[in-house]
């Protein structure tokens, strides 16, 4: 883009003069080979796009023209005809050089001739290549010298080395003591600027500061948190977590001292042989079953509403917990297809023990929370649970029931109610027998 507003620029100074031919004084327009940069001397005519005769409007391209560096389009500055082509396809000639006649649209041309080239045009051309430098100063000419070999260079000065560019301008110019240049880049480093500048090419110009770090900015570097951050940020993602996911069970803190003492007893009196302590806390599950088993209407009925495995018959010093499965105690589900009820997936009870007394404070922090899902239907079996679950000598159990269903169990009223039982149950193992 800049070298296409320079060329029209250019070409406006050079379409100024013009010289006339015939009666009717057609104007007809010298059109010399631009510069299309401040080093250019002379260039190649690639291919005209218009011939002789034919007229262009302004902005079209009139010829392609071949420097050293490039290949370039050079448009028309304005509308014109093309009167006369002096240098054609291939012709090479200097800068400001005469290649072609322009006429405005209704001029003859049929007798253009190419004008002589005298001492006072030549003055215009060279005053009119001091007015296109852009410097305020005029360049100097580089002198004309051999290219030399690398190992004619003294780098023994520089501080830093060359890069390949600086040498390579540095060798065409047959440079040899480079130390006697002053540089201008970071920690003494030889730019090419600095070679242009020595060789009188260009003004010498101060490079650019270095930017010395490639660290983004402050408000974009994410710093480390150390364990303590790490832990705190851990904990409230639990906590958020939990309060997005309703739990799928209801829990409660028992002591299980009574059925121990209830197990001990019937081993002991040998009224029922081999009793365990599961068989008891499946017995007041059973029992708790039947005090809120609504009327059947519909679905199967299991004839053992509590089925668990019992891994060894454990004592109380010895008991690790149990599992129970509840049956008909979840709401039977109707099926559409068979036109039928069919029994719920079943609940499971179970039963772990929590620890000593000395870690029981939090556990009941934590069973205290739970309950705030659970209302019990009655204060002294609340009061009564709190009196077992705070002596600091009762080995203390979590019996949950889940229902594998997130949030479900806590709205089923019937559950909260089957717990309960069982908690009143196993606090009053005897009325079981």
């Amino acid at each position: 883009m800049m070298l296409r507003i320079r060329q029209r620029l250019l070409l406006n100074q050079q379409l100024t003069k013009g010289f006339h031919t015939s009666a009717q004084c057609a104007a007809i327009t010298r059109f010399n080979l631009p510069a299309m940069s401040p080093t250019m001397t002379e260039g190649t005519i690639h291919q005209w796009k218009f011939k002789e005769g034919e007229s262009f409007s302004a902005g079209d391209v009139l010829l392609e023209l071949e420097t050293d560096k490039a290949q370039i389009d050079v448009e028309a500055p304005e509308d014109g005809v093309l009167a006369k082509i002096v240098l054609p396809d291939g012709g090479k000639a200097a800068v400001n050089s005469l290649i072609a006649l322009i006429a405005e649209e209704g001029d003859d041309i049929s007798n253009v001739q190419v004008p002589e080239e005298g001492p006072a045009s030549s003055s215009v051309s060279q005053e009119k290549t001091t007015q296109q430098v852009e410097e305020p100063e005029k360049k100097k000419a580089a002198p004309t010298v051999s290219p030399i070999s690398h190992d004619d260079v003294d780098t023994s000065k520089l501080k830093k080395p060359l890069s390949p560019a600086v040498l390579s301008l540095v060798l065409k110019h047959g440079i040899k003591d480079v130390g006697s240049i002053e540089p201008s880049g970071y920690g003494g480093r030889l730019l090419k600027g600095d070679v242009l500048a020595h060789l009188g090419l260009i003004q010498p110009k101060p490079a650019p500061k270095p930017k010395l770090s490639i660290a983004p900015p402050r408000d974009q570097i994410v710093f480390a948190k150390n364990a303590q951050q790490q832990q705190q940020q851990q904990q409230q993602e639990e906590v958020a977590q939990k309060k997005q996911i309703p739990p799928s069970f209801i829990t409660k803190q028992l002591s299980l001292d009574k059925v121990f003492d209830l197990h001990q007893s019937l081993n002991e009196q040998k009224k029922i042989q081999k009793t365990t302590v599961n068989d008891v806390i499946a017995k007041a599950a059973e029992r708790a079953l039947q005090e809120i088993q609504p009327s059947a209407k519909g679905g199967i009925r299991f004839k053992q509403p509590v089925v668990y495995r019992e891994s060894s018959h454990a004592t109380e010093k010895k008991y690790k917990g149990g599992e129970f499965k509840v049956f008909n105690l979840a709401e039977a589900q109707y099926d559409f297809i068979t036109d039928s009820y069919e029994n719920g997936k079943p609940y499971v009870l179970q039963v772990e023990p929590v620890g000593s007394a000395a870690s029981s404070s939090t556990s009941r922090k934590e069973h205290d929370d739970m309950v705030d899902f659970i209302h019990y239907l009655g204060d002294s079996q609340r009061e009564a649970s709190r009196h077992h679950t705070s002596s600091a000598a009762t080995q203390l159990f979590d019996i949950k029931l889940d229902g594998k269903v997130p949030g479900k169990i806590l709205n089923d009223a019937k559950a909260k109610v089957f717990l309960d039982r069982v908690e009143y149950y196993v606090h009053h193992p005897g009325e079981l027998y």
